[in-house]
């Protein structure tokens, strides 16, 4: 007869992983995601620069049904293609008349990163097992770089969805070819649709690269990827026929547009991927280290190895620099950090969990003092650098805020203070630790940032001095972001001061205390000025 002993036989005080699975309750895990995901989608304004551009392309497509290629108001090219803008325009439809435009928009979000959430603990079922999905998803919600970009308006949240059902695609090969099959190629076309060129090549060089390896190196991997690409052909083909067709000029100056430069900034992402992932990133690094000499003969490692490798490579060339291009990093570093959490000693893993309970019980004391301060006005100095960096927004009480942020930090302190920890465990609480933090920064701080970082006020004081014959109108000295602001609350796409030789009565001008009125306007009389509350920049309408 055979007994079967739970033992640590390596020592390294790592919890039996049966025992961990059933720890890991489903209802937390969709009571977190939920919560994390709905959390910050409405109630503020489009806030720049990274919502500014997709919200004025958004309003083309739910103003004059410009699906195809729809621009924002600073751009005469598409910035991204139009799936983002489409869905964020269909959800403004559908929940028109009880939500804004911009608040109904960040709802298609919520389908994205559902879509992302769902993919990613399929993918990583497919490489390590049915009792690993949920912790994929807690290490995804855990992640610090995500909590800032997913409740934003940007395509980049669908390319999201798409490059998690590519990875998945590549992993459910081995057992569902042709299904996995219509997954990349539905995987593809979502990510091209979305953000274009740059993360779709990220993909397709990676399915190149694992053709190089024994586990994809074969005549059926061939007959996938065939059946894919000529998935992702139809799909887009479909698309840039349609921009063709519509305008040839702009659909030949979009291909045309430069993605890449010859100077790669290779310490920009890698920094960025330190903080940007964390807490995926150590146990990543790990597990990865410990398995250097059988790297090859694991293709749970080397899938999202290879993808991050790719995908490193391609955004360092990029010519767009921002941190949002690391999103994608997410995926690839949890599917790696959930095979390395059962094989953690204990005190790796307490270290990990002690470390996440100080950083945010520390960030979460200094919002409840902040929210304490612009109420109370002590301390005294705090009252007063709170209320500069809001916009000199005075406080009112609003309960339900004060009830949500008040139940999710206690909840918080209840599980730190009862928790029994485990391995996973140490990854629960960091999703809950997250989770509490951003509930409690946007119930608490959410009116003070919106006031400091909304336009709202500025443009509709404005608004009534432009007539519907105004449509053309002059800008001067504004941004890319505050034109799209302008377009999005005042419903006119201005133009760059006496371009396309078009002949405008109307003149919109930003200018510093120290600046003047140019030369050029000296015929044209004021009709309005205003200026947004700590800005050091004023504006003045002109007309002629």
């Amino acid at each position: 007869m055979k007994i079967y002993l739970d033992h640590d036989w390596q020592g390294n005080m790592s919890s039996p992983r049966k025992i961990l699975g059933e720890k890991t309750k489903l209802h937390l895990f969709f009571f977190l995601a939920f919560i994390w995901v709905v959390t910050g989608l409405t109630g503020h304004e489009p806030w720049r620069p990274h919502e500014s551009a997709t919200i004025s392309q958004i309003l083309e497509i739910y103003l004059h049904n410009h699906f195809i290629h729809p621009t924002n108001a600073s751009n005469s090219i598409p910035l991204y293609p139009p799936l983002y803008a489409f869905f964020g325009a269909a959800f403004a439809k559908l929940f028109s008349p009880l939500l804004e435009l911009h608040d109904a928009a960040r709802i298609a979000n919520a389908m994205w990163v559902s879509i992302t959430m769902i993919s990613l603990g399929l993918l990583t079922r497919e490489l390590w097992g049915p009792s690993f999905g949920r912790t994929s998803g807690l290490l995804f919600i855990a992640s610090i770089g995500l909590i800032l970009n997913i409740h934003t308006l940007s395509p980049e949240i669908s390319a999201l969805a798409g490059i998690s059902l590519s990875l998945y695609s590549f992993s459910l090969y081995f057992r569902r070819p042709f299904r996995a099959s219509i997954i990349l190629g539905l995987g593809l076309s979502i990510t091209f649709l979305s953000n274009g060129f740059v993360p779709t090549l990220s993909i397709v060089l990676t399915s190149l690269a694992l053709g190089f390896f024994s586990f994809w190196m074969n005549k059926r991997y061939v007959t996938f990827l065939s059946i894919s690409y000529l998935i992702f052909s139809c799909i887009i083909g479909s698309w840039l026929f349609l921009f063709y067709q519509s305008d040839a000029n702009l659909f030949f100056a979009w291909i045309n547009q430069p993605h890449f430069n010859s100077n790669p900034n290779f310490w920009y992402n890698l920094q960025g991927l330190s903080w940007f992932t964390w807490p995926a990133f150590p146990l990543a690094i790990w597990i990865v280290y410990n398995n250097f000499s059988s790297l090859l003969s694991q293709k749970r490692i080397l899938l999202p190895v290879i993808f991050i490798f790719t995908y490193f490579l391609v955004i360092s060339f990029s010519i767009q620099e921002d941190q949002i291009n690391w999103i994608p990093f997410i995926i690839p570093f949890c599917i790696l950090a959930v095979g390395s959490i059962d094989l953690l000693k204990r005190s790796y893993a307490s270290a990990l969990n002690w470390f996440g309970i100080l950083v945010f019980g520390f960030l979460c004391s200094l919002i409840w003092l902040g929210w304490f301060a612009m109420h109370t006005g002590l301390p005294e100095k705090i009252y007063e650098r709170m209320f500069y960096l809001s916009g000199d927004l005075l406080a009112s009480f609003q309960v339900l805020p004060f009830l949500i942020a008040l139940i999710l930090s206690a909840f918080w302190v209840v599980n730190v203070v009862n928790n029994k920890l485990t391995n996973r465990s140490s990854i629960t609480n960091w999703a809950i630790g997250i989770t509490m933090l951003w509930v409690a920064l946007i119930m608490l701080w959410g009116p003070f940032i919106d006031n400091r970082k909304s336009h709202k006020q500025i443009y509709t004081q404005l608004k009534p001095f432009l007539t519907q014959s105004s449509s053309c109108m002059y800008v001067n000295n504004l941004s890319n972001s505050q034109i799209d602001l302008l377009h999005y609350y005042t419903k006119i796409k201005p133009i760059n001061a006496f371009e396309n030789n078009k002949a405008c009565r109307l003149s919109l001008i930003s200018l510093s205390n120290t600046n003047e009125i140019g030369s050029e306007y000296k015929d044209w009389k004021e009709v309005w000025t205003g200026k947004r509350a700590r800005d050091k920049f004023y504006y003045i309408l002109l007309s002629k």
